[in-house]
C-alpha cells in the first residue's frame, strides 16, 4: 500500500511542482537546457553550421613522404579563384606555412601569412597561409588545403585538424598526410554529408635502412646527413662534436628559431658550395620540409614530453626517416640510420611495417560553446544566490553550524 501511495502522491504533485517551476524558474531553466547542450560533445560535425549548408569537396591525397601528395595539392590551391574566396593553406608549423607563403608569392599569388608569432597581410591578396589553430571557419575559400591530416589522432593538438575538417568553409578541401587517416576520415564525410575522394601515392624515390648504425661516432658523418634530435641542448653539442671531429660545417633547423633564422639554415644546407653540408635539426622536419638530404641519422630514439620521456612514435619516426632521398633533390635514394644500435634496430621495425588505421580523432569545445558555458553557469548560480537572498530576508535560512 505505501508504494501505490507513494505513485499517486508523486502523480499527483509532480505536474504542480513542474507548473511552478516553469513559471518561477524560467531563466535558470533555459540556462540548464543551454548548458546540458552546449556540453554534449557526441555531435562535433554539428558545431559549424555554415560548413553544413555546403556540400563541399573532399580529396584525401594519402601516402608517404616525398609522394608528391602536397605538391599536387599545392597546384590546386594556386588555381583556386578570387572571385569565389581564394585559397588556404594551414599546416603544422610556422616552417611549413611560411614555405607555402613564399612559394605562392614567388608564382605571383599574392598571399598572407598568419602564425601564432607573426602576420605578414598584403594588399589585395587572395590566398592565406596559416598554421592550423589559426583558421577562421567563418570565411568562405574556393580551395583549403589541410596538410599532415594524420595529426587528427594527435593528443594534444588534434582538435585543431578535426576542427578544421569539419569547420573549414571551401567548395573543395584537399587532405594530406598517411593513409593511417584515410578510413576515419572518410567516416566523418559521411556524417557531415561532404563528397570523399582518395588519391594513392607511392614514393617517388627508393628509401632503404642502413645495416649499421654510426655506433656513437660522428666522425662517420658525410655532406648531405642531417642528424635529428629532439632538445635544443642535444641539437648545439651535436653540431659541436660534428665539427670538431669532421671538416663539416653543421647548419641548425629547430622550431623555436625566428623565421628568417630558420629559411637561411635551410637554404645554406639545400645549396651546393656554401660551405655548409651537414645539418643539425629537431623533429620539425618531419612535416613537409623540402631539405637536401642523402643520410637521416636518429640521434635517438626518445623524446621528452609534457608527461615524461617517450618512445617516439611510428608515425613520426617515419615522416622524420622519409625526408632523406626526395625525388627533386641532388640524391638519387634516401637512406636512414641511427647513431646507436639499439635505436636502428627500433627504426628498422617501424620502417617495414605499415601503421594501424586511426580510429579516434581528438576533440574540443570551440571558444563559443565554452562562452555559452560560463554564462549559463553564472546564470544558475545568479538564480541560486537570488533565492538564497530571498529565503533570508524571510527569516527562512537555515541556521549558522554553531
Amino acid at each position: 500500500g505505501t508504494v501505490k501511495a507513494r505513485k499517486a502522491a508523486e502523480s499527483f504533485l509532480l505536474p504542480i511542482i513542474l507548473d511552478v517551476a516553469r513559471k518561477e524558474l524560467q531563466e535558470e531553466m533555459r540556462a540548464y537546457r543551454v548548458l546540458k547542450n552546449t556540453s554534449d560533445l557526441r555531435f562535433p560535425h554539428e558545431w559549424y553550421p555554415k560548413a553544413r549548408l555546403m556540400r563541399r569537396r573532399i580529396i584525401f591525397h594519402g601516402g608517404p613522404t616525398n609522394s608528391g601528395k602536397t605538391h599536387h595539392a599545392i597546384n590546386r590551391l594556386v588555381e583556386a579563384l578570387p572571385e569565389k574566396g581564394g585559397g588556404l593553406y594551414c599546416g603544422p608549423l610556422r616552417l611549413l606555412a611560411l614555405e607555402v607563403y613564399e612559394r605562392l608569392n614567388s608564382l605571383g599569388v599574392q598571399c598572407d601569412l598568419i602564425t601564432g608569432q607573426e602576420q605578414r597581410v598584403l594588399a589585395f591578396s587572395t590566398h592565406l597561409s596559416c598554421t592550423i589553430e589559426t583558421i577562421s571557419t567563418e570565411r568562405e575559400y574556393d580551395v583549403a588545403v589541410i596538410d599532415e591530416i594524420q595529426m587528427l589522432a594527435h593528443e594534444e593538438r588534434g582538435s585543431a585538424w578535426t576542427r578544421a575538417l569539419l569547420g573549414v568553409r571551401a567548395s573543395e578541401v584537399h587532405l594530406c598526410g598517411g593513409m593511417e587517416a584515410a578510413h576515419v576520415v572518410e567516416a566523418l564525410c559521411k556524417q557531415t554529408g561532404d563528397d570523399f575522394e582518395l588519391r594513392n601515392y607511392e614514393r617517388l624515390s627508393p628509401l632503404e635502412v642502413a645495416d649499421e648504425s654510426l655506433r656513437g661516432d660522428y666522425s662517420k658523418i658525410e655532406p648531405g646527413d642531417c642528424v635529428v634530435a629532439f632538445s635544443r641542448a642535444d641539437i648545439f653539442a651535436i653540431r659541436k662534436e660534428i665539427e670538431k671531429r669532421t671538416p663539416y660545417k653543421c647548419c641548425v633547423v629547430y622550431g623555436a628559431l625566428p623565421p628568417e633564422t630558420r629559411s637561411q639554415q635551410a637554404r645554406l644546407f639545400n645549396e651546393e658550395d656554401t660551405g655548409y653540408d651537414v645539418l643539425v635539426a629537431s623533429d620539425a622536419i618531419g612535416m613537409g620540409l623540402n631539405l637536401n638530404i642523402r643520410r637521416l641519422v636518429f640521434h635517438n630514439t626518445v623524446k621528452q614530453t609534457r608527461s615524461g620521456v617517450e618512445v617516439l612514435p611510428a608515425t613520426l619516426v617515419k615522416q622524420i626517416g622519409g625526408r632523406a632521398g626526395r625525388k627533386s633533390s641532388r640524391y638519387g635514394a634516401g637512406i636512414v640510420t641511427a647513431w646507436q644500435d639499439r635505436d636502428l634496430a627500433y627504426v628498422r621495425a617501424v620502417m617495414e611495417r605499415d601503421i594501424p588505421s586511426i580510429t579516434k580523432v581528438g576533440i574540443f569545445p570551440s571558444a563559443e560553446q565554452v562562452e555559452r558555458f560560463a554564462e549559463s553557469m553564472h546564470r544558475l548560480d545568479a538564480g541560486a544566490a537570488a533565492a538564497e537572498g530571498a529565503d533570508g530576508a524571510d527569516g527562512t535560512a537555515a541556521a549558522p553550524a554553531p
